[in-house]
């Protein structure tokens, strides 16, 4: 899933029902465990007044145990329907049964921009599995170079022939490596992949990373592990996993450290819920940076477009809206990100590089200093009609 496929959602008139809860797999008796969670999410909707038919939609749309470590469903009481059912990859820190102005998009948000699109090669000197993955789950395709045999194995003969056998076993390597470096890009471009893991044989490593097209090359990187049946399986998973997260992390990082540097120098990126708020009334945010430690029990005000919203009636009784609604502070933000096509990401407060006001923003433009009176130039400057 994209963030751009929430557009159902978030043009929806709500109220919405959001209801996120554990779906774990490897409990004792999970199936029944389940299902008993999903009678309790049907008693606490009617307790809040929703009626039979959309409890009827959500409790449908609840899916099995098995799909993730958590489900949400969101649906509208308007009309009953589901605008959103799917497994997450983490469980909740607490259980959500919900109806609000909006609905809570954030736990999804989190899990889609940490998931990282990848591919896996396992190769050997007989060929390679070569699987793609949009999340460190679920394979979306595999593909098996089988190789180039006969003589694919060094031998030692001795003499002309010796070389010669040898060359054959080069030349096999080569072509070996040059398939699977095929179906990497293919499963690559498929996915979309951002990094692309290996493991096996070294020498047919070493042919692989030479004939990776050059946009692969710096996604690249090796772990510890091969390609055979022998239990090494769960443990070369593992380290995948593991370089997934060192990815993500590092990501992470990066997108802080680009954010704190623009702080600094008060030019693309704005800190605290009033600037950015201002910010998104504008259509200026290219990143919304939500921290960890943000205040879930703050409000704001919003109206029907995304780029109404403020922190008080006021504010949007200034924005034409007659009739503003309140809704928790990160939902109103995540929708008008989200509805000017900003990202969103959810950052550790603990960074000193992470917005100290709990949220802040990178803006896909600077303000022309004030103080200046001149116009706004260059690429950091918002953009102006000189036309008139």
């Amino acid at each position: 899933m994209d963030l751009s496929d929430l557009n159902d959602v978030l043009t929806a008139t709500g109220p919405f029902v959001t209801v996120h809860v554990e779906s774990e797999s490897a409990l004792e008796k999970a199936a029944e465990k389940y299902e008993l969670t999903w009678r309790d999410v049907l008693s606490e909707l009617e307790s809040q007044g929703v009626d039979e038919r959309t409890r009827t939609a959500v409790h449908d749309a609840r899916g099995e145990h098995s799909d993730g470590a958590s489900r949400l469903v969101v649906a509208t009481t308007s009309d009953g329907v589901v605008r959103l059912a799917v497994p997450l990859a983490s469980t909740p820190p607490r259980r959500v049964v919900d109806v609000s102005p909006l609905p809570h998009l954030l736990p999804l948000i989190d899990d889609v921009t940490t998931r990282v699109p990848h591919v896996v090669v396992l190769a050997d000197h007989a060929g390679a599995d070569v699987s793609a993955y949009y999340d460190s789950e679920h394979v979306a395709k595999q593909v098996t170079v089988k190789g180039h045999a006969p003589d694919i194995r060094k031998v030692a003969v001795g003499g002309w022939s010796h070389l010669r056998y040898q060359q054959r076993a080069e030349n096999g390597w080569e072509a070996n490596a040059r398939e699977v470096v095929d179906a990497v890009v293919d499963l690559a471009q498929q996915v979309g992949a951002q990094l692309i893991v290996a493991a096996g044989e070294d020498r047919q490593l070493v042919l692989v990373a030479e004939h990776l097209p050059h946009g692969l090359k710096d996604s690249y990187l090796e772990v510890r592990g091969g390609r055979g049946q022998d239990g090494s399986e769960a443990l070369v998973r593992r380290r995948v996993s593991d370089a997934v997260s060192r990815h993500v992390a590092t990501r992470t990082l990066d997108l802080l450290e680009g954010y704190a540097q623009e702080r600094g120098q008060h030019k693309r990126a704005v800190d605290g819920l009033a600037d950015v708020v201002e910010a998104l009334r504008k259509a200026q945010v290219e990143t919304l940076l939500v921290a960890t430690d943000a205040p879930g029990y703050s409000t704001l005000f919003f109206g029907p477009e995304p780029t109404q919203l403020g922190t008080s009636a006021a504010d949007l009784s200034a924005l034409g809206v007659d009739d503003p609604q309140e809704g928790p502070m990160i939902d109103v933000l995540v929708r008008a990100a989200l509805g000017t096509a900003a990202d969103v990401q959810l950052v550790p407060h603990e960074m000193t590089t992470a917005p100290q006001g709990g949220v802040g923003a990178v803006l896909r433009y600077a303000d022309a200093p004030a103080s200046t009176g001149s116009e706004a130039t260059g690429s950091e400057a918002a953009p102006s009609d000189t036309s008139a």
